[in-house]
């Protein structure tokens, strides 16, 4: 073949090898490690990509923005209006010198804004107690529920926290009764001297609706507008006007800012994404997703699930399709799932003589939208009348009404829907999400799919009649049928080269399509231009939105690492031939199955502690052999499932019993849990190299017991939650034995994607489900060079190149081979396993010792950004820092002195942030410290420097937080201390603003320079991120020489690249010694530093463990001496590793 690649592409890493097949060599091998694209993988919703906590900040930025640019309007309005003391020479004051006019409007600020809420609805205020009113409204608007998707009655908002003392609205809306919001919050107003009312009730600790201001508003402005004349309706509407209220403008106060469309979020469909020809112009432009709330969604999910239904290996009639079918499109009410025991029941087929491929405790997912529509509460069977038109409609005012009153308003008017309909259907939300599909491919497909075809078969069908467009229904019944007819054989045959070429040929010959049209067929196949490859993978924007559109960040980071590196090979090695590609499972699960593994795994790691306890209780040595064949011991109630013999825990380990693969390995190459069960040696033998069904299956009788002892065997059970689905596989009457092809072949969807991005510079690319990696790299002995024992090193990041390098010299041939290689029962007559060539295992080994691992830079990337704008016509040019990074820690602090303490820095947190002994020191109020160790002292003291669990909170019996630390007011009655003012000590803390008591702790350190000194000495800085951008401000270099500097030695920063411990004469650049280079080379891990110390840690570039089991090998720079951690000790170089593992002096 040539040059073929490998590569073993993973989350955070990439493992590569190049090997030269004609000349039997390796080219190139290495490892490139990168930071993964997601934070906490597998932790379901805690899981967030990279640019998760950015786009909060950012959010939460805007947000404060906004608001504050609302109040500014006001107050402007205010003043023009003389509702408040200021003066239009006022405002160009503040926009001079950036200085809120906080003196002039303190009196203004001083009014009790609860109190005059409360008089303004009996009696006459000033305009500017008034005005004082609308400034606190636009403070706290309340949660805007009249948005049908902004919230539901079961969300915290509505029913509250009682834990943390948060109160609904539900709550709020029932003490309120017929006042006002602000009627009620004066009245708990904590009146002098006197206690917030029922302990943790406060004014500010509730959630609120914005509807509630507006009716406060009206009757405000209703009442005062009797004793001011000039509150015209115009500035009614200037004020509080609301177009969703019929008012002409939004304003001020209630202005909702429209949310931007997400529409550009939304990928593109599988089949239908963007097309073109050679000259560039579109065959189809890509078509985006359908919503998961579709009608023709739902109708396609049900009839997909519908087809896949059999019992006793048949497949279920037409008739008893359509029955569930119609079954999961009537739902009661707001239902999502059915018991598949209820669609058993709905065609009638409920005795146990009927073996369904799927349990009766199984939920089936239904048709949400249509089954609630289609509710006797809503259109009801009507519903099943409508064309396809009418329900579109439908479904499109659900779907794009976002106010719930609209709605209200339009099925009243446009479906004739009563009151009670009306308020129900605008409570009603469609599901979110989308599809993988675009509407357009789903149309095509869903007629097959209501013909009964499974879905493998109508893809095939739903891409011809896309291939004819209009022209699909003028075709002769005789021409349209026969392709029906063909088109599942054809799929189903096992055709060299697949049975796309096959489709494309038949429509090619004797329907006349052109090539253009044929690549709107629906096989992922037919995206990928074979006749134009690239020289190399493309860069520039649309190429970086091409692969930002499939929406994974882990996807996506790793395919950004991957052409990099691959047009790096390129570069230096010229065009590859062949590429051979396996994905790390993760890379093509969604968040949800990554954490249902991670579940999974953590269940097992306690099954397998647990099982090991068994074993050394009965005296059995703890190997992995005996581990599994324990826990299938146990899976199998301890019973032969062949024979049906009991298996006792001695002829368990006598040899007497084997591990027997239900799909025997040499027709499976699966060595999976799953796949595996128990035996007496005897039967094995009998049974050979056949699955349960063939071998018992003539005898019906026999075959019918076996089935039904082994549904008692392999039943579901807290330890194995999926014996029942390896009964399914145990009954199985038929496989895909076509293994080779299907362990060279990944189908998955992600798999696809990777196969498309790289097939535009290689025309042989193939992913590998990767099943076949490990037996191959333990066969050819691969797994002793990394590690004593022959099993695989996870400890070293070059295993990521021998994994790479398996699935480079990976071929059929040695797939077929490992068929007869069963570790349980082993052919007598083999003798060694074939190797990819004589020297094979001897060059891996020399490889991988040069391999020096590439690490991605840390780097917080600071851009001087350019915005131009237009006003009035005149252009303005906004420069400006755009750091990609935290700039500091996220609390902010005030600087004061508390009574007899040192000036320092302050801030307010939960009480219940203390968590040990040192924690308290810091807490400033010396009476609220006492008290709380008065209060660690009657638990009976700190717990190992712990404050114990019940100091400030006791959880009643009601789930509520009850507060213990109290402080007397003026009369004596006790209030709960909920916050605590700490102090702290910030080095290099910054101000936030000039003239504003706020300040930031900028220890988000950049890098460590070192210096030599104007006298010859060594001295250090630690530069944090914040000084870094105020450098680039200046148009200045980030690195700077300090004032008592002469020359600058050495800079540091994660995951630079050194080589320690050698002198610069010991390494000959011109012919480096790259094995004695590995040796010596290190990443930065972390670095750290004050005034008064340094720490520098590096660890080995090829150590892959995690921080807690690699620590002690770490190395540290602390000083500019010569002892163990002293500068000349460590000697450092730094250099630079390429993408591809290439080294350079920095």
């Amino acid at each position: 073949m040539g040059k073929v690649l490998g590569l073993d592409l993973g989350t955070n890493s990439i493992g590569w090898a190049l090997i030269d097949d004609k000349h039997e060599k390796i080219t190139g091998i290495g490892s490139r490690i990168f930071p993964m694209g997601v934070d906490n993988l597998g932790d379901g919703e805690g899981e967030l990509s990279k640019n998760a906590s950015r786009t909060s900040a950012r959010g939460a930025r805007r947000q404060f923005f906004r608001r504050r640019l609302r109040k500014k309007i006001l107050l402007k309005a205010l003043s023009k209006n003389k509702m408040c003391p200021m003066v239009a020479s006022d405002f160009e004051d503040w926009k001079k010198t950036k200085q809120f006019p906080s003196k002039k409007l303190a009196s203004w600020f001083a009014l009790n804004p609860y109190r005059l809420r409360e008089k303004a609805l009996n009696e006459k205020l000033s305009l500017e107690e008034l005005g004082r009113i609308f400034y606190h409204l636009i403070q706290r608007r309340g949660f805007l529920s009249n948005s049908r998707k902004g919230g539901t009655d079961d969300g915290v908002i509505f029913k509250g926290n009682p834990k943390e003392g948060k109160i609904g609205i539900t709550k709020t809306q029932q003490k309120i009764e017929d006042k006002t919001l602000g009627s009620y919050l004066f009245e708990i107003y904590p009146k002098e001297n006197e206690p917030f009312q029922d302990g943790l009730e406060r004014i500010r600790n509730r959630y609120t609706t914005r509807k509630m201001y507006v009716d406060e508003f009206e009757l405000i402005w209703n009442k005062q507008a009797q004793f001011h004349p000039n509150l015209t309706e115009e500035l009614k509407t200037l004020f509080g006007g609301r177009k969703i209220d019929d008012y002409k403008e939004d304003g001020i106060l209630f202005h909702q800012r429209p949310l931007r469309s997400q529409k550009h979020l939304v990928g593109y469909c599988t089949f239908e994404n963007e097309l073109k020809d050679e000259n560039g112009k579109y065959i189809r432009k890509g078509r985006t997703k359908c919503p998961i709330s579709a009608i023709p969604f739902e109708q396609f999910r049900v009839w997909q699930w519908v087809n896949t239904v059999e019992y006793n290996d048949k497949k279920i009639t037409q008739e008893e399709k359509e029955k569930m079918a119609f079954e999961l499109m009537s739902l009661p009410i707001k239902k999502e799932k059915l018991d598949f025991k209820k669609l058993r029941k709905a065609i009638g087929k409920e005795s146990a003589e009927f073996k369904f491929n799927y349990k009766d405790d199984d939920k089936i997912i239904g048709a949400y939208t249509i089954s609630n529509l289609s509710n006797k509460k809503f259109f009801g069977k009507k519903w099943f009348e409508f064309t396809e038109k009418e329900q579109e409609d439908i479904w499109h005012v659900l779907y794009f009404f976002d106010s719930k009153s609209n709605l209200k308003d339009y099925a009243i008017k446009k479906w004739d829907f009563t009151e009670l309909q009306a308020e129900a259907i605008s409570e009603f939300n469609v599901k979110e999400g989308y599809a993988s599909l675009s509407r357009k491919a789903i149309s095509n497909i869903l007629p097959f799919l209501q013909l009964g075809y499974t879905y493998d078969v109508a893809v095939v069908l739903g891409g011809i009649k896309n291939v004819f467009g209009t022209d699909w229904d003028t075709l002769s019944d005789e021409k349209r049928n026969y392709l029906i007819d063909n088109a599942e054989g054809i799929v189903r045959s096992k055709t060299k080269g697949g049975f796309i070429d096959v489709i494309k040929d038949i429509l090619r010959n004797d329907y006349n399509i052109s090539d253009n049209q044929l690549k709107k067929l629906y096989h992922h196949s037919t995206n990928i231009d074979v006749e134009e490859l690239l020289e190399t993978l493309p860069l520039g924007k649309e190429a970086d939105r091409e692969i930002q559109r499939l929406r994974n960040p882990i996807v996506i980071t790793a395919l950004f690492e991957l052409r990099k590196l691959v047009n790096e090979l390129i570069t230096e090695h010229g065009k590859i031939d062949e590429i051979k590609v396996e994905m790390a499972r993760a890379l093509k699960q969604s968040k949800f199955q990554r954490n249902k593994d991670r579940i999974n795994q953590k269940r097992l790691e306690k099954e397998n502690d647990r099982v090991k306890n068994r074993l050394t209780e009965e005296g059995i040595r703890i190997t992995h052999d005996n581990l599994l064949l324990y826990k299938l011991w146990e899976e199998c109630k301890k019973t032969c499932p062949y024979t049906g013999k009991p298996i006792s825990v001695t002829q368990l380990f006598s040899g007497e019993v084997q591990i027997e693969h239900i799909h025997p390995w040499s027709r499976s190459l699966n060595d999976s849990f799953m796949n595996k069960t128990l035996c007496y040696a005897d039967e094995n033998r009998k049974k050979g190299n056949k699955t349960p069904f063939e071998f018992y299956g003539n005898d019906e009788a026999n075959w019918t017991a076996i089935k039904e002892r082994a549904l008692k065997l392999f039943s579901d059970t807290k330890e194995y939650p999926t014996a029942y689905q390896k009964f399914k596989r145990f009954v199985q009457q038929t496989f895909d034995e076509d293994f080779s092809t299907r362990q060279l072949n990944d189908t998955r969807y992600i798999s696809k994607e990777a196969k498309n991005y790289l097939s535009k510079i290689c025309k042989n690319v193939t992913v590998s489900p990767g099943q076949a990696t490990s037996n191959l790299r333990k066969k050819w002995g691969l797994n002793h060079i990394l590690n004593n024992e022959n099993s695989k090193s996870r400890e070293d990041h070059r295993h990521h190149a021998v994994d790479a390098l398996v699935m480079a010299c990976t071929k059929i041939s040695y797939v077929q081979e490992l068929s007869k290689w069963n570790r349980y029962n082993r052919l007598p007559e083999l003798k060694a396993f074939p190797m990819p060539w004589e020297s094979f295992r001897k060059d891996a080994e020399v490889a991988v010792e040069k391999i020096l691992v590439s690490h991605k830079k840390v780097s917080n990337d600071i851009t001087i950004r350019t915005h131009i704008t237009e006003k009035n016509g005149k252009k303005y040019k906004n420069v400006g820092i755009a750091a990609r990074g935290q700039l500091h820690k996220e609390f902010v602090y005030g600087k004061r002195k508390a009574p007899f303490s040192e000036e320092a820095y302050h801030i307010r947190k939960p009480i219940e942030s203390l968590v040990t002994q040192k924690h308290i020191e810091k807490v400033v109020d010396i009476t609220i410290r006492d008290l709380i160790l008065k209060k660690i002292n009657e638990l009976g003291g700190f717990e190992k420097d712990k404050i114990p669990s019940n100091t400030f909170f006791i959880v009643d019996e009601n789930g509520i937080k009850q507060p213990q630390i109290f402080l007397p007011n003026k009369n004596g009655e006790p209030v709960p201390v909920l916050k605590v003012r700490i102090q702290e000590t910030i080095n290099k803390a910054k101000q936030l603003k000039i003239n504003s008591n706020q300040f930031v702790n900028p220890r988000n350190n950049d890098h460590v320079l070192i210096y030599k000194t104007v006298d010859g000495k060594l001295e250090k800085e630690v530069v944090s991120f914040w000084e870094v951008v105020e450098r680039k401000r200046q148009g200045i270099n980030k690195t700077q020489i300090p004032f008592n500097g002469k020359k600058i030695i050495q800079t540091f920063k994660e995951n630079e690249i050194f080589i320690l411990f050698k002198n610069e004469d010991e390494i000959n650049w011109n012919n480096l010694d790259i094995k004695g280079v590995s040796e010596n080379l290190y990443k930065v891990q972390k670095i750290a530093g004050a005034d008064y110390f340094m720490e520098i840690c590096f660890r080995k570039h090829n150590d892959s463990r995690d921080d807690k089991n690699a620590k002690g090998n770490y190395v540290y720079i602390k000083g500019f001496g010569e002892g163990k951690t002293g500068w000349f000790t460590f000697n450092p170089i730094k250099v630079k590793i390429s993408v591809s593992g290439k080294i350079q002096k920095v």
